[in-house]
């Protein structure tokens, strides 16, 4: 089957345009939005055109290769057939392949060149069992494909002779009693379904895979090519049958057996296929006995799944070869020119065992109305009638018209047109040109814009720069009022010890108001002793004297009390004075820190006045952003 890998398409229109079946592809969008082209497995073919032509390896395929060769390596009996393509597909080393093959358990290999003798065969006796029946060959599965699917019509001409493949087939299970599986060694990618309709054949093992997986292996092709193999084929080997791969094989052998038929040829998916659709409307006397095709350019030798790119001249040189060879070994046995092999074939073979049947695909086919068709030509742009017959093919479609038609039938999209490209691309210069003009003068709006935000972004700048200024007096003015806080508490520590020392002095105080009390006391005591002694007259004057001696100590007493108290008055009022001092220290500071505290509100208070010139140059500055993203998304719908 042909897989896609959507990696790797590029919608380039190259499997489009080599397409016999246009509905086998599908348009289809990746998250990007990019067109991409896959494939619709019920519509397709699988001739493996746009396998050979995508250079982007978006298209590939799958075969049995790796299960045959899995079974193969289990254990499991197989036997192989293996297509006259060979000798192409592994030039030089043809041989040493299959007989790799033998050694790796395939346990007898087949030459597929008989199967074709037994093909040409069946068709010359069918034609002469069904006079006057038109046949077209069918040894190519995508002819069939097509033919089933799209060309109901031309399924009644399809010959019910076996592919030279299945004759092999068939006469290795019914002829040689041969029933274990059978691996089909061959250039086609489409032979598996063949293979799977009948179920003659279980594996198909393509030359590509199989030389991909030998060298995967171990296998150098360059050193097997120095080296002469000796394999040969089981069984009996073909003839004139070794030609078939060729553009014309299957003509050349039916008109050496038969002369007189009348067989033409068409090759190629650019050509066969058209002839196939005209075949259903060409009267049938215009029709030759055998419609010979081929889905591939230069016959089987350039199959899809050839491995080799050969040129068109090796290729022939090697089919002019061998057809030369068989040419040569015939022998001609009578005057009809059969040769012993088919009168052997006679003998030994039924021809209903090599007849198959066919039954049509229903394939649902979508119905696209002239109106419609219009319709889409019109949203390609193409309004005049030189417009809607352009046909530069670029698209991958022969005519505007079916360019149409595939877009509605979503087989292709409307970019891949080169004309609708053009025009939009026109549309978009034109657009492009209006909005540079458009775009001019709003970037001299814009420029306006810019100048007046800049002024003000200067204004904010010069406003945070003030702040800045201020923020670092107000710094300053801090540190001073800090500095003023420690003079204050020094101040405290000395009122402290000056509140001290007025405590000390105020106690001494305490201590002379005492004596001056005692001395009173004593005085008064003494008094009263003298008033007793004055009464006792006569010996008055010893009593006085001792009076006035203690008087005497009393009033020195009295002054020593005074100049004590006098001195701790001092004291009392040193202290008060530092005290005073102190106090009037303090004033000052707090009349500094009060300045110092007006200094730092006068500060925030300009501070917040200029906060408020920024706050309303940033609204300003929104106001003119937003005026900004206005002129943007009119710039951007100017470019949508």
């Amino acid at each position: 089957m042909i897989t896609f890998d959507s990696t790797k398409c590029v919608a380039c229109n190259n499997c489009i345009r080599v397409c016999p079946s246009v509905e086998a592809n599908t348009v289809e969008h990746d998250e990007d939005g990019k067109v991409l082209f896959n494939i619709n497995p019920d519509k397709c073919i699988r001739c493996g055109a746009c396998v050979k032509i995508c250079n982007h390896n978006a298209r590939s395929y799958e075969d049995d290769t790796e299960r045959f060769w899995a079974d193969l390596k289990s254990g499991q009996k197989i036997i192989a057939i293996c297509a006259p393509a060979v000798k192409v597909s592994f030039d030089g080393c043809w041989r040493n392949v299959l007989d790799i093959l033998k050694k790796n358990g395939v346990e007898k290999i087949y030459d597929v060149s008989f199967g074709a003798d037994i093909c040409t065969w069946g068709h010359i006796r069918y034609l002469e069992q069904h006079p006057k029946t038109k046949l077209i060959s069918q040894p190519c599965p995508a002819i069939v494909n097509y033919i089933k699917k799209f060309c109901h019509e031309a399924l009644k001409s399809l010959s019910p002779v076996h592919s030279p493949m299945l004759c092999t087939a068939v006469y290795l299970k019914k002829y040689l009693g041969e029933n274990t599986k059978i691996a089909a060694l061959s250039p086609c990618i489409a032979k598996m379904d063949e293979f799977r309709e009948t179920g003659l054949v279980e594996y198909n093992v393509t030359f590509e895979r199989l030389g991909e997986l030998l060298k995967r292996t171990g296998t150098n092709f360059e050193a097997l090519r120095k080296v002469r193999s000796n394999f040969e084929f089981s069984g009996i080997q073909g003839s004139m049958g070794a030609v078939y791969p060729r553009p014309g094989g299957l003509k050349a052998c039916l008109e050496l057996e038969n002369p007189n038929l009348n067989v033409i040829t068409s090759e190629g998916t650019g050509r066969v296929y058209r002839d196939l659709d005209l075949y259903t409307s060409t009267g049938e006397r215009d029709l030759p006995d055998v419609f010979d095709v081929l889905s591939c350019d230069h016959g089987c030798g350039s199959g899809p799944a050839i491995g080799m790119e050969m040129s068109i001249y090796r290729m022939s040189g090697i089919m002019n070869g061998i057809e030369k060879y068989n040419r040569t070994k015939r022998v001609k046995f009578d005057h009809k020119h059969r040769d012993k092999q088919f009168l052997q074939f006679d003998k030994q073979l039924k021809l209903e065992d090599f007849i198959r049947k066919y039954e049509p695909e229903n394939i649902k086919k979508i119905v696209v109305s002239d109106a419609q068709i219009e319709d889409m030509l019109t949203q390609m742009h193409k309004h005049t009638e030189t417009e809607r017959n352009y046909n530069c093919h670029s698209c991958g479609f022969p005519t505007c018209r079916k360019m149409a038609e595939a877009i509605i039938k979503g087989v292709s999209a409307i970019t891949s047109c080169a004309q609708y490209m053009q025009y939009e691309a026109d549309v978009r210069r034109s657009h492009i040109e209006e909005t540079n003009t458009a775009i001019g003068e709003v970037t001299g709006e814009l420029n306006q814009v810019v100048a007046k935000l800049t002024q003000n972004i200067g204004d904010v700048k010069e406003a945070v720069g003030d702040i800045s200024e201020l923020n670092s007096t107000n710094h300053d003015q801090i540190l001073g009022l800090s500095d003023i806080l420690d003079e204050l508490r020094r101040q405290s520590e000395e009122i402290n010890h000056a509140m001290e020392s007025i405590n000390v002095s105020v106690a001494g105080f305490s201590e002379t108001t005492r004596n001056i009390s005692d001395i009173a006391r004593q005085i008064n005591i003494l008094s009263i002793n003298a008033s007793i002694e004055a009464a006792r007259a006569g010996n008055a004057g010893l009593g006085f004297a001792v009076v006035a001696q203690e008087v005497g100590k009393l009033a020195t007493n009295s002054q020593e009390a005074v100049a004590e108290a006098e001195k701790s008055n001092a004291l009392v009022f040193g202290d008060i004075s530092t005290v005073s001092g102190i106090v009037d220290n303090i004033n000052n500071k707090m009349n500094e820190i009060q300045e110092m505290m007006n200094a730092v509100r006068d500060n925030i208070s300009v501070t917040m006045g200029k906060g408020n010139d920024i706050s309303a140059a940033m609204t300003e500055v929104a106001e003119i952003n937003q005026h900004v993203d206005g002129l943007v998304a009119k710039a951007e719908s100017m470019l949508e």
